[in-house]
């Protein structure tokens, strides 16, 4: 892509985390951290995998507004 943004399937929590730690480089904001803790909790069970990636969704989207794509 030309933001640098790799398009790779994401196959649940751990693939999330790691896409958000690797392939996003403005790691701030409460829709990202929100998306940490949920794929955090997700993967100990404390939260449904749902959840999760609706938080992955709107952090992936706030970086995409914040670079402006």
């Amino acid at each position: 892509m030309q933001d640098g943004l790799k398009d790779k399937p994401i196959k649940g929590p751990r693939d999330a985390l790691r896409y958000l730690r690797d392939d996003i480089p403005y790691q701030t904001g409460r829709p990202y951290r929100s998306a940490v803790a949920d794929c955090n909790r997700a993967l100990r069970f404390r939260c449904d995998a749902d959840d999760a990636r609706n938080s992955f969704v709107a952090a992936y989207a706030d970086y995409r507004v914040k670079i402006g794509h």
